[in-house]
């Protein structure tokens, strides 16, 4: 069996436990697998449908792509924001969330319609040797600094914030527009079209915003996965709006991905300051 085959066999095992198993389970991932850090962050449900009463438990995962390589547990300290966002109320769950919480959300679904998460992370940093973080900047389609990095550094250091989405459905009330709301994040993807009204092979629009403006001629990534299926992965780029498109071939779990990356402002600190974002959500 392949590496990502069994990786994929845990992650389905995992959601299925619950309570202090999900802990050995990280455990033996690390075991088996190593310490190495994927790059995505990203929130994703046991059920991205659900109805009044249900279950929410949402995980957040450390993946690259839909190779998930490790579950976080809640980290106050280094979460700025955390929130549900329905049409009637918004939650604030970094206040509410004990830490050390696994996964970060599990409560009792009380609303119809959209249920909007949005979760913000602090600094943290790394350093690479200049090869590998100019194999970085072009794994992770960063176009925009490649011709600005002194190559005769040895190493890059870079420090970096995160800006996880996901967008669940409760009922069968579709008209609410929470898909589009403007978080405020630095680094934000906006959805234009509601998922839970579309279906496979649907032209689907998103918009990036970088401090609050559209970011043109981005890379934007999405990722799929369904039941066995291979993961699928299609880019598109921004337009002058920010926009990008993709026509999306099948159901199942989708998110969105984007790294933005510019000279850090504070030498003493970092050469780099990068920003992470991602949005996940479900298409029938």
């Amino acid at each position: 069996m392949q590496e990502a085959e069994i990786k994929r066999t845990f992650v389905n095992t995992f959601k299925k436990t619950s309570g202090m198993k999900k802990k050995y389970f990280v455990v033996l991932l690390l075991l088996l697998f190593g310490t190495t850090m994927a790059h995505e962050y990203i929130l994703l449900a046991a059920k991205f449908r659900l109805h009044k009463g249900d279950l929410l438990e949402v995980h957040l995962f450390v993946a690259d792509g839909f190779n998930i390589q490790l579950e976080r547990p809640f980290q106050k300290t280094i979460t700025k924001k955390f929130e549900l966002i329905t049409k009637d109320s918004t939650i604030d769950l970094n206040a509410i969330t004990p830490n050390a919480a696994f996964p970060v959300v599990n409560r009792t679904v009380g609303f119809e319609g959209g249920g909007l998460l949005h979760m913000e992370r602090d600094y943290a940093r790394i350093a690479l040797t200049t090869p590998k973080f100019l194999a970085y900047l072009k794994e992770d389609h960063i176009e925009n600094i490649v011709t600005t990095v002194d190559k005769n550094k040895a190493l890059q250091k870079e420090r970096y914030t995160r800006y996880i989405k996901a967008l669940v459905q409760s009922g069968d009330v579709y008209n609410d527009t929470l898909y589009k709301q403007i978080t405020g994040q630095n680094f934000e993807i906006v959805l234009l079209q509601n998922p839970y009204n579309l279906h496979e092979s649907a032209t689907f629009k998103a918009q990036v915003f970088f401090m609050s403006k559209p970011l043109t001629g981005k890379i934007i990534t999405a990722q799929n996965r369904i039941g066995n299926k291979k993961v699928i992965t299609i880019a598109s780029r921004t337009d002058g709006n920010g926009i990008c498109s993709f026509k999306l071939p099948r159901k199942g779990e989708w998110f969105l991905h984007a790294t933005h990356m510019i000279a850090c402002a504070d030498k003493q600190d970092s050469d780099w300051e990068s920003f992470w974002a991602s949005y996940s959500f479900e298409i029938e």
